[in-house]
């Protein structure tokens, strides 16, 4: 099922994300503050990720974020 949200042209597809309770805490703390949603917060912070993964390459990216 797609949604068209706000102005945005693009339909959204949904998929459950699980979260650990600190970093939703962090998430809802920052989406607090910023009075920013959590979801957009989200798709920000993970299209920035898979930027990062195109432009550093995928297995460099992959081998410090796993390193974490």
């Amino acid at each position: 099922m797609s949604l068209l949200l706000g102005s945005h042209a693009t339909p959204y597809r949904q998929f459950p994300m699980r979260l650990s309770a600190e970093m939703f805490d962090e998430l809802d703390r920052v989406s607090k503050q910023t009075r920013i949603n959590k979801t957009t917060i989200s798709r920000i912070a993970l299209q920035k990720f898979l930027a990062q993964i195109e432009q550093s390459g995928a297995n460099e990216m992959l081998d410090e974020v796993c390193a974490v």
